[in-house]
């Protein structure tokens, strides 16, 4: 090694230190604590892979109403002219849907065919606190869905929710159908009885809901993470451990990373929504029986009569499988189908089983019940 190689290796040494402590130190001044911000300079270089790319297929913004952002994402080659329009929960954000590069619910069905459409909910702030399921369902979800229409040419689409925007999804078709061709409703709660520990912590003796929103507007992030990291004290340290130990598998450190990168990436609660999701679904399971309230209007899931198709993950401890299957029971559809796979919550949306063993039979459903793009 010439005198200048071993000059400059030895700058590097002794720079990489301090650039590992410098980012963290910059983490610290831009408020960050927990520890995905801190521990990820060192996992970067320890690892040696690069920033993991979140969110990488095309889109174009087609509307927007306040915060909320309608996506439109469109196939190279179309082969179906019934769209997909992807419904996400208020709680996290949008993008675990396209998450890395083959791992990406929103990249497999744009490479299928389909013109897809989703929601991002964007950052809630003062003005989203009033904002009660009235205007996010009877206004800004109705207008994405013409939007959809209107951009993609169809007189109907297919409505697929996830998790919290399942259940708003579903609420939504219920008040109205028209317009819906499918409904696919993915790790969604519906009887919230159901629901684990979150139906525990949730019971009006132990959860002053209306005490919660009226002190703080919006439901504060600390609070939704503590509830999250709550339900897994244990996996919340151990999996800290597991990175280093598996630090030689670039592939399962970028994943690793992607998700502690989407897991820190929460936003607030609007808070008129959450009180009346926490005392509509948990508190008095309104939302399975028929009773809950949205602009005047009982939700009634027995006015969905389109197919329906409900995926459930056999793992899954914050929609127990218990709380979804009985939506098929519920529906007014004939045509209706339950698919389980043995995989967790988020596991349906980023799992290495997504691309060969789940997505592919969810497409499968949808092409046989979506119109064929008109070719030439």
């Amino acid at each position: 090694m010439s005198e200048e190689s071993a000059l400059q290796r030895l700058r590097a040494l002794v720079r990489e230190p301090l650039d590992i402590a410098r980012e963290m130190l910059l983490a610290r001044q831009a408020g960050e604590t927990g520890p995905y911000a801190l521990a990820k300079p060192l996992i970067l270089r320890a690892a040696e892979v690069s920033e993991p790319r979140l969110a990488p297929t095309p889109y174009k913004v087609v509307y927007t109403r306040g915060k909320m952002r309608l996506l439109r994402y469109e196939p190279k080659v179309r082969k179906y002219k019934t769209p997909v329009l992807f419904v996400y929960s208020l709680i996290n954000r949008y993008y675990i849907l396209d998450f890395l590069p083959g791992r990406s619910l929103i990249e497999y069905f744009v490479g299928q065919g389909y013109d897809v459409y989703a929601i991002d909910w964007g950052t809630p702030g003062a003005a989203e606190r009033k904002m009660g399921w009235d205007e996010v369902l009877n206004v800004i979800l109705k207008n994405a869905v013409k939007w959809a229409l209107r951009m993609s040419g169809a007189d109907d689409l297919t409505m697929y929710g996830y998790c919290m925007g399942g259940t708003m999804a579903l609420a939504y078709a219920s008040l109205h159908p028209e317009g819906l061709r499918n409904f696919v409703a993915q790790a969604t709660p519906v009887d919230f009885h159901e629901g684990g520990v979150f139906a525990d912590w949730t019971k009006p003796s132990r959860f002053d809901v209306d005490a919660l929103v009226d002190a703080y507007g919006n439901v504060p992030i600390e609070l939704m993470e503590s509830g999250f990291s709550a339900m897994a004290p244990i996996q919340r340290m151990t999996k800290w451990l597991e990175v280093f130990r598996r630090i030689d598998d670039p592939d399962f450190v970028t994943t690793f990373l992607g998700m502690e990168h989407w897991a820190a990436d929460n936003v607030e609660f609007p808070g008129e929504i959450y009180r009346q999701y926490i005392k509509d679904c948990y508190q008095e399971n309104n939302f399975c029986n028929g009773r809950m309230l949205v602009g005047g209007d009982k939700v009634d899931l027995g006015n969905i009569r389109c197919p329906v198709l409900s995926i459930i993950a056999d793992n899954d401890t914050i929609a127990p499988p218990k709380s979804s299957e009985i939506l098929n029971e519920i529906v007014g559809s004939t045509d209706k189908e339950i698919m389980r796979f043995p995989v967790g919550h988020i596991g349906l949306s980023t799992s290495s089983k997504g691309p060969k063993q789940i997505w592919p039979k969810v497409s499968g459903w949808i092409a046989k019940r979506s119109e064929p793009f008109p070719t030439t």
